[in-house]
């Protein structure tokens, strides 16, 4: 069997964490909870994958080992394991990681839904140009030579534009598109290309959305390590890996370097340009109270929040510009339209 053939992901990896979480907590062995699930897989690969794991636990291996042996699941859930297995929390862990890949699920949904809404308008927008200049403008162009007028040059020259321009944009928007598929696809099987992984990168780094997920993905995995017993510099570490942006990296590894010699996380990230503002007061107050894991919890459903109104705000931006380029299309095509016959109509008045 493939270990890359099915990879969990979305609400299906964090329904598996939630569900091994439970199992943990009624104290019901992890073999025989795994057997469960693999009654009720959804597919043949997935009741395999379940039932090979039942059965190196059932053999001794940690459920890490099993996890990594699956290949179905991403780093940071096995590391999660691992810690929760060296601190005795896994409980805990799989709880935070359900949460965490919940979180990621909506967010990806937000994202997505925001993406096609208005891709859909724009590719609607380029069709009609397109039909407008391409087809249906020629026809009056003809009818207006029949009876011995012209389309105004100025009218000619646009048309001739926006046919070009359209017809471009839309090609173009069909590229895009197949670059879209194939990533997904890729992704979906655990083998995306650099230049993908490249182009995924330059957007975190300049994306709103991607950074105020990625201050999610942070608060939340400091937040597990002190709510593990986990040192906290190692949970900065295991932060690390759950982000793309390269400031951000930069600054982490900054703020990794100080705690792990000693100084403590709020220090630490004060010095750097993470945190700013009502954040960097709150992380002050949960460090000096000692209840920073909740503090991180709070910041990160913030930040989430956060990701949800920068998304509504890229959509407020993108519908104006929309209507805005439809409506002047619209009346330059009229203007071309409406100009000759009004010299045709003086013409028969006269």
């Amino acid at each position: 069997m493939s270990k890359n053939s099915t990879v969990y992901q979305g609400m299906a990896l964090s329904r598996f964490c939630l569900q091994i979480s439970i199992l943990l907590k009624s104290a019901v062995p992890l073999s025989d909870g795994l057997e469960a699930m693999a009654e009720d897989a959804g597919s043949e690969g997935e009741r395999k994958r379940l039932l090979a794991m039942a059965e190196q636990l059932r053999e001794g291996e940690p459920l890490s080992s099993a996890l990594a042996e699956g290949g179905a699941f991403p780093d940071y859930v096995i590391q999660t394991a691992r810690l929760g297995e060296t601190t005795g929390s896994m409980d805990i862990c799989m709880e935070s990681l359900a949460a965490h890949y919940e979180q990621e699920y909506y967010l990806s949904e937000n994202v997505r839904r925001a993406i096609t809404y208005p891709a859909m308008m724009v590719v609607m927008l380029l069709v009609i140009l397109f039909v407008l200049f391409s087809r249906v403008m020629p026809v009056f162009t003809g009818v207006y030579e029949s009876l011995g007028a012209s389309i105004p040059a100025a009218a000619a020259a646009a048309m001739e534009f926006g046919t070009i321009f359209s017809g471009a944009a839309l090609v173009l928007a069909a590229a895009a598109a197949v670059v879209m598929i194939f990533a997904a696809l890729s992704g979906r099987m655990g083998a995306q290309p650099a230049w993908i992984r490249s182009l995924s990168r330059a957007i975190e780094n300049r994306s709103a959305v991607a950074r105020a997920a990625s201050l999610r993905r942070i608060c939340s995995a400091v937040s597990l390590s002190i709510k593990s017993g986990l040192r906290t510099e190692e949970g900065i570490h295991m932060a690390m890996d759950l982000i793309q942006n390269e400031a951000l990296k930069k600054e982490l590894a900054a703020v990794e370097a100080e705690t792990a010699a000693g100084s403590d996380f709020y220090e630490a990230v004060k010095k750097t340009s993470i945190f700013t503002g009502f954040d960097l007061q709150m992380l002050r107050t949960g460090s000096r109270a000692g209840q920073l894991d909740s503090v991180l919890d709070s910041l990160a459903e913030d930040y989430a929040q956060k990701s949800q109104d920068a998304v509504e705000r890229m959509i407020s931006m993108v519908e104006p510009a929309v209507v805005a380029v439809l409506a002047v299309a619209v009346g330059l095509v009229l203007l071309a339209v409406m100009l000759p016959l009004a010299g045709i109509l003086s013409t028969i008045g006269v």
